[in-house]
């Protein structure tokens, strides 16, 4: 990399919702990244917000303009009223965060035009996205100075193959990269560390029994329905097990009637959605975090969860499958099957060694690959050395 530095730029940050969640938090680094790098910074969101979500991130000093868009006024609404948008700030830079519908934006900001377009991808999966998303998608990337992946195994899902962003060496030719989301190990380990894990216990009702924690929206994709099958078999084995599910959503009723009708209730404790430091909290209470996803993009809370010393099991998918190490940090499972997951859960739960061992090879594994630090130089020279005009 040359020794070049350009002067801070105003960046324009599009996103299509505000919501808490993993990709929210994501953007929430980048912003402080930026911030402290002398960047304005501006974040749109031109649909669904929760205020508590945006005044987190005008702490952190991004200006934030709430759009309040309604998606049934349709995609020539948005972009009309983005290109309003648009020609009244003029930033440098607009990075937009590719969730449906970025191709609108993506294109709307490139006919303006905008001098520097970047975007980040944080979601694959056959699951969900087809080859109408996939072609979507790689004509966006076209209007885009450069595309970034949250992981190798989403950038080889989009565009069929990848390269981690190298911020010493910058491939120049190359028009997609994989940056690696990142997590804030210092304040898991000053939250976790901070707590007596017995009284904590204690205040929850869980001394003397064995925590299993699912954090996320409650989805399809996220798998509960199939860690609730999985338990069925677990608390026949082990009666003094909790399940903490920590989210809200869609699926959180139709859920609840299964637990029921399982008879699972008594060993379940539902959180709802928590603040994100109240979440680090509960990780200290747990013994496994599981992850049964149908598919990710990267997978923050297993990444989480290792930096606060949880063994984690998941499921071979895309980003879970380059955070998890199968047999040193965790487990990676195949998707959707509760029986490998109940086996798996149960021969975890009765060796603590085991579960030791791999949480501390979990703390190493972020802490090397995972750092704010990590992601600061990449984001930062990518910013620097490929906004150049």
């Amino acid at each position: 990399m040359g020794v070049h530095k350009q002067e801070p730029q105003t960046t324009l940050i599009m996103m299509p919702v505000m919501l808490l969640g993993g990709t929210e938090f994501q953007v929430l680094s980048l912003v402080q990244v930026l911030v402290r790098a002398g960047y304005t910074i501006k974040v749109c969101c031109y649909y669904e917000y929760d205020e508590a979500v945006a005044s987190i991130f005008r702490k952190n000093g991004a200006q934030v303009i709430l759009m309040g868009l309604k998606r049934k006024d349709g995609l020539w609404n948005l972009s009309k009223k983005l290109r309003q948008l648009l020609k009244q700030i003029s930033p440098d830079i607009v990075h937009v965060q590719y969730l449906a519908p970025a191709f609108v934006p993506i294109v709307t900001a490139w006919f303006v035009p905008m001098p520097v377009i970047f975007a980040t991808v944080h979601i694959a999966g056959t699951v969900a996205y087809g080859w109408k998303a996939k072609f979507l998608l790689r004509m966006a990337s076209r209007f885009c100075t450069t595309f970034f992946c949250v992981s190798k195994g989403v950038e080889e899902f989009w565009f069929g193959n990848s390269e981690v962003f190298n911020p010493e060496n910058i491939n120049r030719k190359r028009k997609h990269f994989t940056i690696y989301n990142t997590i804030d190990i210092p304040k898991i380990d000053q939250i976790v560390n901070s707590l007596d894990c017995e009284e904590l216990k204690r205040s929850l009702g869980t001394t003397g029994k064995q925590v299993l924690g699912i954090v996320g929206r409650l989805c399809k994709q996220k798998g509960q329905t199939i860690l609730l099958d999985a338990l069925t078999e677990v608390v026949n084995k082990f009666q003094a097990t909790m399940l903490f599910i920590v989210g809200d959503g869609p699926d959180k009723a139709e859920l609840q009637e299964k637990a029921n009708r399982l008879g699972l209730d008594k060993y379940i404790r539902w959180f709802g959605a928590f603040p994100q430091e109240e979440v680090f909290c509960l990780y200290a209470a747990m013994d496994v975090l599981v992850m049964p996803s149908l598919y990710e993009g990267f997978g923050l809370t297993a990444a989480e969860a290792m930096a606060a010393g949880l063994p984690v099991v998941g499921t071979r998918v895309d980003g879970l499958s380059e955070i998890i190490e199968d047999g040193a940090t965790g487990y990676l499972l195949s998707v959707g099957d509760s029986h490998e997951l109940a086996v798996t859960l149960t021969n975890l739960l009765s060796n603590p060694g085991k579960r030791k061992m791999m949480g501390q090879n979990g703390k190493n594994r972020v802490q090397k690959v995972f750092s704010l630090e990590s992601f600061k130089k990449s984001i930062l020279a990518a910013y620097d050395e490929l906004s150049r005009h």
